[in-house]
């Protein structure tokens, strides 16, 4: 009997409109052979009913990083659920939650060799302003000379063989608290791109597939992602017609809200009072209500909040 895949990422202080049209569009396409895990913290009863209707796994995380964001401790969480687990999983992906949808399955094949897969964006580190200073800051002039003219790869979304991605967590989360590199507020990606093109794939043997606009199974389009849309799919690039199974960064595109919101949403009329129950505190509902000057919904939107069910935490996936 083939393995099943795992996919995770992490959903802390999301609405579920913010992170809807991830986890409807990973369950319709991935749901059948895939696992998929989130890591919650801070959401309302209603963001977690949704999850379980969709037969995600939530595994809660731990007080003990309360006061960290989630680049700095995700890893963390990743290799928890490894240690135990990865021995059921063929392929794994590491994922951000708000700005993916799927197209496809992520992984419609078993994996034939022992992989890494990486996301390349579309400029380079040397041009791109926050790649640019990251790289200096944390590894030093020298290591930035060496990678300038390489593509920026995005940590957003990383993907390969169970066995390769373990080691890799591992060798990503020694990366990140060693002493011999400068701390930067935001080094996941810098070390990731370090890593990679300094042929740290920790596992002999191990390929490293890169997947671009042009042929990739994941496409990060980024601020000026080449794209298109017809029939219901997105394209890349806008003169191809690569049909990718992962499509990272979209709400950077005005353009592809209605698309996403047509396509990758569930199927219902989106009424602003009713997402009352999705709100974590009545403070929520002022601001949005406020901005949207829905002063009506506003009030019918506290006494629903003030009777709705509140949110419980979630018990270990075991």
């Amino acid at each position: 009997m083939a393995k099943k895949n795992l996919i995770m990422g992490v959903a802390k202080h999301y609405w579920w409109y913010k992170i809807e049209p991830f986890y409807v569009s990973c369950a319709r396409f991935n749901g059948d052979n895939c696992d998929i895990v989130a890591f919650t913290k801070d959401l309302s009863a209603f963001t977690r009913d949704k999850l379980r209707e969709y037969h995600i796994h939530c595994v809660e995380i731990p007080d003990r990083f309360e006061h960290d964001g989630p680049i700095d401790y995700r890893y963390a969480l990743y290799i928890d659920i490894l240690n135990k687990k990865r021995q059921n999983y063929d392929q794994v992906l590491f994922c951000d939650t708000r700005d993916v949808f799927f197209q496809s399955a992520m992984f419609p094949e078993e994996s034939s060799e022992p992989y890494l897969g990486v996301a390349v964006e579309s400029g380079v580190i040397g041009g791109d302003d926050w790649n640019r200073r990251w790289m200096q800051e944390r590894f030093g002039m020298e290591q930035y000379e060496a990678l300038k003219n390489k593509y920026v790869l995005c940590a957003g979304t990383i993907w390969g063989s169970s066995e390769v991605i373990y080691s890799f967590c591992n060798s990503m989360i020694e990366n990140l608290s060693s002493p011999d590199f400068n701390f930067i507020d935001i080094n996941d990606q810098t070390s990731y791109q370090y890593m990679v093109y300094n042929k740290v794939v920790p596992m002999a043997g191990a390929a490293v597939h890169y997947s671009d606009l042009k042929d990739g199974v994941v496409a990060t389009i980024g601020n000026k992602g080449d794209h298109r849309v017809c029939d219901g799919t997105l394209y890349t690039p806008a003169n191809g017609a690569n049909k990718p199974a992962l499509v990272h960064q979209w709400d950077r595109h005005k353009a592809l809200f209605p698309f996403v919101e047509k396509y990758h949403k569930e199927k219902h009329p989106r009424i602003h009072w009713r997402r009352y129950h999705d709100y974590l505190s009545l403070k929520d509902i002022a601001l949005s209500s406020y901005h949207d000057r829905h002063y009506l919904n506003m009030f019918i939107a506290c006494v629903k909040y003030l009777f709705a069910r509140k949110p419980k935490g979630e018990c270990l996936w075991k």
